[in-house]
């Protein structure tokens, strides 16, 4: 899943104050590393159980930086909107719960968690009866088939997930419902409340991914193409009431059945969701807490200027805790060498730019992998080519490097955000170290609206660096969440590629460890993203994310979804 962090956040995180702990500005996180959970519970029920002294009614506000492109949950690929819409608006046949502070799978949707075939090439789930969308008509195995169908049609509906194209039966051919009018191999209704799917390769980790929006319920009926996600129609506990570009305000849904689900609640009347908000201005007013603010929830990190306020006077509405992303500096293997891409590793001045966007030790910490450490089996090693996370670089050292390769004046050229000041900050500070370095630098400006499509934009072209994902959350804690949708060559076409890479070996490696028991998988992903490190280098790792939540003082029940980095909206209340 793609980070939600904004672009300076995305090139530079944390570190540049002490941590709550004693750690010194700059030094390696002394914190365990707590490990993500991957459990599963086939025989989870509704109704979930209410948060203790939990009321009903008035409305939860949440505000933060970021503005979603689109809320169509084919194409929902970002933390933000696809949480909103999974915890609150749409229902898959799988979903996490939060219990004891770590996400359990359960089921949603279906019955169970699915039923796999003995050779593994075939998966299949039973609805649970008398389901309804918020029209009040009934939920059908053919919806979720053809929602399935859906997210195969990625030029219509660009920059969703792309494990559909790498592990259906005929996924790398078929093209969506709109092009292809012919059956497609991969799913099926089995009357109204059976689905089964076809693989073309085992799929161990295949009921993680039914959780995924693209795996929500889409009548065929309700297609409308681009237009879809103003206004998805509903299978959670919430429906659109009003979206803007801007703002996004969601009630009841009327017809949510609460004793089938095991996951979500319906506690407030409705949620006012704020997009593009003033990260200083909002989290003040939230410690402050007044008016409006007090029922008010913040994502972002917290302003560097702010901290010892939060600290002072709203640590008890202040909630941190384990993030399954981490953030990079992407480079475009196609159109930057090898020995160019280990000059900007050497070069690139992490703490420097951290300062310059005021970030702190709340939010991050640095990265020397691909993958969040928390996974389960995986192990941190020594990291080449200076890939450390931290540090300001060796500009001299880096000149050499492209002298020795004839590569002095190389040309590195990103979009950054030019209508936020303290992003204008960062990329003045990296600018200016790369030109030390020796590189040249063309940096476009534009605005945090657009930023998100510009980068992702697919062509070698206007530039080369910080294109795709400016990070990564993985969406189950596996490394078959991780590599293969940012590094195989499948994906080199999508607005969600690493490096843009098409390495026959690096795909091998990748179906070989992907096939092996989740268990087993763990140590040989370690040397996977170790080989990345020394020898491909398709983005240098920056930081590794942590959750942070600030609230106002009516807000109630903030608790952290550890494999989402987002807080379980389904479980907050306000009184």
């Amino acid at each position: 899943m793609r980070s939600t962090k904004a672009w300076a956040l995305a090139v530079a995180t944390t570190l540049t104050l002490t941590a709550c702990g004693g750690q010194k500005v700059g030094s390696p996180p002394t914190e365990e590393i707590q490990q993500a959970s991957a459990q599963l519970d086939p025989h989870a029920v509704g109704p979930a159980s209410l948060p203790e002294g939990a009321r009903k009614g008035g409305t939860v506000s949440f505000a933060f930086a970021n503005v979603p492109e689109t809320f169509d949950p084919t194409r929902a690929y970002y933390r933000d909107a696809s949480s909103i819409l999974s915890q609150l608006v749409v229902r898959s046949l799988t979903t996490w719960k939060v219990e004891n502070g770590r996400s359990v799978l359960v089921p949603d949707l279906a019955t169970d968690l699915g039923q796999q075939s003995k050779d593994g090439l075939t998966w299949t789930f039973t609805l649970k009866p008398g389901l309804k969308y918020a029209d009040g008509t009934p939920i059908k195995a053919a919806d979720v088939v053809y929602a399935t169908k859906r997210s195969f049609a990625t030029d219509e509906l660009p920059d969703g997930p792309s494990y559909n194209i790498e592990y259906f039966k005929g996924g790398e051919t078929y093209k969506g419902p709109f092009r292809d009018k012919g059956a497609f191999a991969g799913a099926e209704a089995r009357g109204d409340r059976t689905v089964v799917f076809h693989l073309s390769k085992k799929w161990q980790t295949f009921p993680y991914y039914a959780s995924f929006t693209q795996m929500s319920p889409i009548p065929e009926r309700e297609e409308s193409g681009s237009q879809y996600g103003r206004n998805p129609l509903a299978s959670g506990p919430y429906m659109f009431d009003t979206y803007s570009k801007g703002r996004l305000r969601l009630q009841r849904n009327p017809h949510w059945d609460a004793a089938s689900d095991p996951a979500r609640r319906q506690l407030p009347d409705a949620f006012d969701i704020r997009f593009g908000a003033d990260v200083s201005q909002t989290q003040e007013s939230i410690v402050d807490s007044d008016g409006g603010a007090a029922t008010t929830v913040n994502t972002d990190p917290i302003d560097a200027d702010l901290v010892s306020r939060v600290k002072a006077d709203a640590a008890d509405r202040l909630v941190t805790g384990p993030d399954p992303c981490v953030t990079y500096f992407t480079l475009d293997t196609r159109s930057i060498p090898l020995a160019v891409r280990k000059a900007i590793a050497r070069a690139y001045p992490y703490d420097a730019v951290r300062r310059a966007g005021g970030d702190t030790s709340l939010s991050a910490s640095p990265a020397t992998s691909y993958i969040a450490p928390q996974v389960p089996g995986f192990a941190k090693y020594d990291p080449p080519n200076h890939l450390t996370g931290e540090g300001n670089g060796d500009a001299a050292a880096a000149r050499q490097m492209l002298t020795a390769a004839g590569k002095v004046g190389f040309r590195i050229s990103y979009y950054y955000v030019n209508d936020d000041s303290r992003e204008a900050q960062v990329n003045a500070v990296l600018k200016q170290r790369l030109e030390r370095a020796g590189f040249e630098v063309d940096d476009k400006g534009v605005s945090k609206d657009v930023i998100r499509k510009k980068r992702s934009e697919t062509d070698k072209g206007p530039v080369n660096t910080q294109m795709g994902p400016s990070g990564w959350c993985y969406d189950w804690p596996a490394g078959d969440s991780v590599y293969p949708p940012l590094f195989s060559t499948t994906v080199r076409t999508s607005g969600q590629s690493v490096g843009f890479l098409a390495d026959s070996g690096l795909d091998a490696q990748m179906k070989r460890i992907s096939a092996l028991p989740v268990a087993d998988q763990g140590s040989e992903w370690s040397s996977f993203d170790e080989h990345l490190a020394r020898d491909v280098i398709p983005a240098l790792p920056v930081s590794y994310g942590k959750a942070t939540y600030l609230f106002g003082s009516k807000v109630h029940n903030v608790v952290n979804d550890p494999n989402r980095g987002w807080p379980d909206m389904a479980q907050i209340w306000v009184g």
